[in-house]
Order: structure tokens, then C-alpha cells, then sequence
């Protein structure tokens, strides 16, 4: 479940010195010939760890992995994260990790990670993208608040969406994690004409929390109580999400009213009733629309026999394997 990772730990000189040659790092050095820290190279691609230290008042190791690529490097000598990955083994990968760089626990913090899961779908990865809008995603206020599904505009159409990144510590994103693995073996290869949608048959899901501004000590965050609060935040927020429903109508039952009742079982009667309010405000529809909707809204329950809710077997898929493999990954 658990994925990339971010830790900081201060570091004494002569660790500073291994650390740098282990990862083969680029010394840094400033206008007066001093040497202000060490960055990165080409060689964390061979390795799948980013590092970096910087020498201010302190040396600062930064160290930034998927726990799940690093795990399968260890044990099957391969940079992949498409497969299952369980609570446990993403135990063991961090402590190799703290290991592998001289590093204890009481010394280190996690200051970002990802946790999620990767859903093995029958259909196109896409259609289950397209057709998510929000999720009912947990907030420490008012229990669950509702969170619309952007489009990231730094994938390809549809292939990403994300909850708003800015100014939260937290976000949530589905993608197809097929596409990004043909993505990269692509590489350098990459050819303007879109590859097919599913070369080899690899169509991967992936639904993902992200912890982006987090701050916590290693010594606490893969404890028991930590690491069962985050799954069951995490079962929280990806249980309800939400994809988008159709309405099968009676005959008779005129085009309005079916976009009406489709608006109702996407976004919710309360919602629906805030956005006509707003639309009346804002002159976009008459005070006799805003009556003859509020209406209809008020009356739909009664009408559950006229309008009947279709939910896509896309929806269905990912509620039966969203718990299944939660079951198997934690672990």
C-alpha cells in the first residue's frame, strides 16, 4: 500500500562524506570555495533512491524512495511498483532502507508519502477515470466533505485526476498506472502517435492518498496504532467514491426532467438545491425555473418508481476490488 516516501534525517560530516560517495552524489560548492551540499545524479535511476544533503549550519539528508520499487530492487533485483505490495513488506523496505544508510529510527522524520492500491480492472482504465467526479473524502471538521475530481493537466486527458494540491496538506488522485508503466519503458522512444490503450493487456487502476506536507518521526510512523489509522482513513476516503450514475426513465417522462433527476443521484438534492440558489443569483435562470426545480427536487423521492438509478459496471468493479485487495494489502 504504502509507495513514495520522503525522510530527513541530520547527518555528522564523516556520513556526510559516505553518504554523498554511496549515492554518488554532485558536491555543490558556492562562491568562496566552500562546499554548501550535494545533489543528485542520473545514478538514483540504477538505484531508485533520490538523495541529496545539504551543508548549512547542519548536514541534512534528504532521502526520497518508493518503498515498493526499493522492495522489489532488493528482492527481485527490478525497479517496479505495478504489483501487490503489502503493509508488511513496506515495513521491512523501510527498515532496509534506514539500514542500508546507516540510519536508526530516533533519528529520522517522514515528511511525505503516499499510501494506496493498485486495481487490477478489466475495463479500460480510462472509462473508470472519466466517470469518477468526486469522492467523500475525510475531513477532520465535518467528517466527510465532498471533493471534486480534476482533471490533471499534466497527464494526458483523463488519465489523471486529482482532488485541488494547493494549500492542503493532503490530496487524492486516480490514475491509470498501466499507461504510466508503458509511459516509461517508452522512454527516449516515445513517438507522437498515442501508444494502444492496452498494449500487453496491463490495465491498472490506481486510487492514492497523498500526504504531502506531513512532519513525523520514524519511531511512530510505521507503528501498529499509526499504520491501522492510516488504513482505516484510507478505507474512509476511497470506499465512497463516487462515479457517475444514468437515469432510466418512465415513458413519458419529459428530457428535463431526466436531467434533473440524473443531477439529483450524481450530485445530491442539498447540492443540487445550493447550485439553482446560486444560478437564481447570478440571473443564469428565472425565479420561475428556480421554483419549478426546487420542486422537483422536493417531490423526487416520491418518484423513485418513475426514475430509476443505473449504476455503470465500472462502479461495481471498483467497489468489489477496492475491498478485496485492501483485505490482502494491509497486511
Amino acid at each position: 500500500m504504502f509507495d513514495k516516501i520522503k525522510i530527513t534525517a541530520d547527518i555528522s560530516d564523516n556520513e556526510c562524506v559516505c553518504l554523498a560517495k554511496k549515492h554518488r552524489l554532485r558536491t555543490i560548492i558556492n562562491a568562496n570555495s566552500e562546499v554548501v551540499g550535494y545533489s543528485g545524479t542520473d545514478y538514483s535511476k540504477i538505484s531508485g533512491v533520490i538523495a541529496k544533503i545539504e551543508c548549512k549550519k547542519r548536514n541534512t539528508l534528504h532521502l526520497s524512495v518508493s518503498l515498493h520499487k526499493y522492495w522489489q530492487r532488493e528482492n527481485f533485483g527490478k525497479l517496479r511498483n505495478d504489483n501487490l505490495f503489502t503493509v508488511s513488506e513496506a515495513k521491512v523496505a523501510f527498515e532496509m532502507l534506514l539500514f542500508d544508510n546507516g540510519l536508526i529510527t530516533e533519528r529520522v522524520k517522514v515528511c511525505y508519502f503516499e499510501i494506496g492500491l493498485n486495481l487490477n480492472v478489466s475495463y479500460s482504465p480510462l472509462s473508470f477515470i472519466e466517470l469518477s467526479k468526486y469522492g467523500l473524502f475525510n475531513s477532520k471538521k465535518k467528517g466527510h466533505r465532498r471533493k471534486i475530481m480534476f482533471i490533471d493537466a499534466n497527464y494526458q486527458t483523463n488519465r489523471q485526476k486529482t482532488t485541488s494540491k494547493y494549500g492542503v496538506r493532503k490530496y487524492y488522485k486516480i490514475y491509470d498506472k498501466g499507461f504510466e508503466l508503458r509511459e516509461k519503458k517508452r522512454g527516449k522512444e516515445k513517438k507522437l502517435t498515442p501508444m494502444p490503450e492496452d498494449e500487453n493487456g496491463v490495465k491498472i487502476l490506481r486510487v492514492e492518498t497523498v500526504y504531502k506536507r506531513h512532519c513525523e518521526k520514524a519511531t511512530t510512523f510505521f507503528s501498529s496504532e499509526n499504520v491501522k489509522r492510516l488504513i482505516y482513513l484510507f478505507y474512509l476516503d476511497w470506499k465512497e467514491l463516487n462515479f457517475e450514475k444514468n437515469i432510466r426513465a418512465e415513458k413519458g417522462a419529459r428530457k428535463s426532467e431526466i436531467e434533473r433527476a440524473k443531477i439529483i443521484v450524481n450530485i445530491g438534492a442539498e447540492e443540487y438545491k445550493k447550485q439553482i440558489k446560486e444560478d437564481l443569483a447570478e440571473k443564469r435562470i428565472t425565479e420561475k425555473q428556480h421554483r419549478t426545480i426546487r420542486e422537483f427536487i422536493r417531490d423526487f423521492e416520491s418518484q423513485e418508481t418513475k426514475f430509476k438509478t443505473v449504476i455503470s459496471p465500472q462502479e461495481n468493479e471498483y467497489n468489489s476490488l477496492f475491498h478485496k485487495t485492501l483485505s490482502v494489502s494491509k497486511e
